[in-house]
């Protein structure tokens, strides 16, 4: 009789054996491949809500404190220099998702009646002008305290394009699509005035209206009329260049560097310090990661529970079976022994016995699987579906959490329990095949 049959008679007849065996790998394939996708799910959910939460380095100017010859003290607040040469060796320090540089400047308008702050005159009436290159990106949007309601945001593309408030384009009965002309103006004081201290060769401008916002968090507070929320303008970087108030190029307000994954930013801003062509003296850095910084504990731990947890059931799986093994060979030194007292060979003998529990595990490993795959979307739900911090955004939802193994995982996992059923098999086989026939035989007498 050859050894397959051997092992499948043995099989068929310890029923109760072969289906203990059975269900105790199809349970614990189960719980390994479960372990190993909520772990997969983990890793993914951490690496989404870094992505989704971001972290930002703002590059700003230091400020000086100075002296007068009457003793007083005063602020002096110096501009930073940040040119485009130094924004791509910044952006190679790493993967930085966007930049955004800022100049400011204001502006005046025959199109534009600003609305009136304190001490309007027609000399001072004018518009604050925050020009950048991604207006989604500026704290104003990004902070909740303006929102845009018609049009599109400004982004690297746009040309001479500007994004007025609700309150300015209601006053002048401004549309989506309009054109108006600003011209070149300063804010200044002086005795107790607010005046426009632009001197010769005012330029100008035709810019178009693509977008119009609303002021989400009032400020009653009493300002200048360029100080008004209801009148600054966010445009495109070109508008300031055109009215002669920054250079092509260059920007001088503040540049904000939005990293594409937080937990990267202890690595990028020490780069960023060394490169030479900046003036750290006149330069600083200032990072933002208190959103990430906030759930990082709590993921690093929920990842860790389940590292603890895979390692667990690993080691009790694995103590299980050799147990279930050894007392299931123990059983067997009657059968072992007239097999050898016949002539059939230990290795024959040891292949039967690996045979019959591969029979038994493969078809626990195919169960396991089936069973996997059923339950699989509702262990995601359960753990998974309130798990969605406010941080995070639709657009990092938008193809939900993956709980699913790759193919290679799932053949690794089995092939580990083969190698461990096997092993334990010969193992426990040793402790009787080592003996001669007749110790056998005088053992179960």
């Amino acid at each position: 009789m050859n050894l397959l049959k051997r092992a499948v008679l043995y099989s068929v007849r310890k029923k109760g054996k072969t289906l203990t065996l059975f269900l105790l790998i199809g349970l614990v394939s189960t719980f390994l491949l479960s372990c190993f996708s909520i772990l997969s799910a983990v890793e993914i959910l951490n690496a989404n809500i870094r992505k989704s939460i971001g972290a930002a380095f703002y590059i700003r100017a230091n400020s000086n404190v100075v002296q007068n010859d009457k003793g007083e003290f005063s602020i002096e607040d110096k501009r930073i220099r940040i040119t485009d040469d130094n924004i791509s060796e910044i952006e190679k320090c790493g993967e930085v998702a966007y930049c955004n540089p800022i100049n400011y400047g204001y502006a005046k308008s025959e199109d534009i009646k600003f609305i009136p702050g304190d001490r309007d005159e027609p000399d001072n009436n004018m518009g604050q002008i925050t020009a950048l290159r991604y207006s989604f990106l500026h704290s104003d949007f990004s902070d909740k305290g303006v929102s845009l309601s018609d049009g599109k945001h400004i982004d690297k593309t746009s040309e001479k394009s500007i994004i007025i408030s609700r309150e300015l384009a209601l006053a002048n009965g401004i549309s989506l699509g309009d054109k108006v002309i600003l011209k070149s103006a300063k804010f200044g004081t002086g005795d107790g005035k607010y005046t426009d201290i632009w001197g010769d060769g005012r330029k100008e401008v035709e810019v178009i209206v693509t977008g119009i916002y609303e002021i989400l968090k009032e400020n009653n507070s009493v300002t200048a009329t360029a100080a008004k929320q209801e009148n600054r303008i966010y445009a495109s970087l070109d508008v300031l260049s055109e009215l002669g108030e920054s250079e092509p190029s260059v920007y001088t307000g503040e540049v904000d560097f939005y990293v594409i994954d937080p937990a990267e930013l202890t690595q990028i801003v020490p780069r960023v310090r060394k490169i030479d062509s900046i003036d750290w003296i006149t330069h600083f850095i200032r990072t933002n990661d208190f959103q990430y910084s906030k759930i990082s504990e709590s993921m690093e731990s929920f990842s860790g529970f389940v590292k603890a947890l895979l390692i667990c059931v690993s080691v009790v799986s694995v103590a299980i079976i050799t147990l279930i093994l050894a007392l299931s060979m123990r059983n067997r030194v009657r059968e072992s022994g007239i097999l050898l007292a016949v002539g059939i060979s230990k290795k024959e003998i040891l292949t039967q016995f690996i045979l019959e529990t591969l029979m038994a595990a493969i078809a626990g490993f195919i169960t396991s699987y089936i069973v996997y795959y059923a339950v699989r979307d509702s262990l995601a739900n359960m753990l998974f579906a309130d798990y969605q911090p406010n941080l995070i955004t639709d657009e990092s939802l938008k193809n939900g959490i993956e709980f699913s193994l790759s193919i290679w995982i799932i053949i690794s996992v089995y092939l580990c329990q083969l190698i461990v059923i096997v092993l334990s098999v010969v193992i426990s086989s040793m402790t009787i095949l080592r003996l001669k026939p007749k110790e056998i035989l005088n053992k179960i007498s």
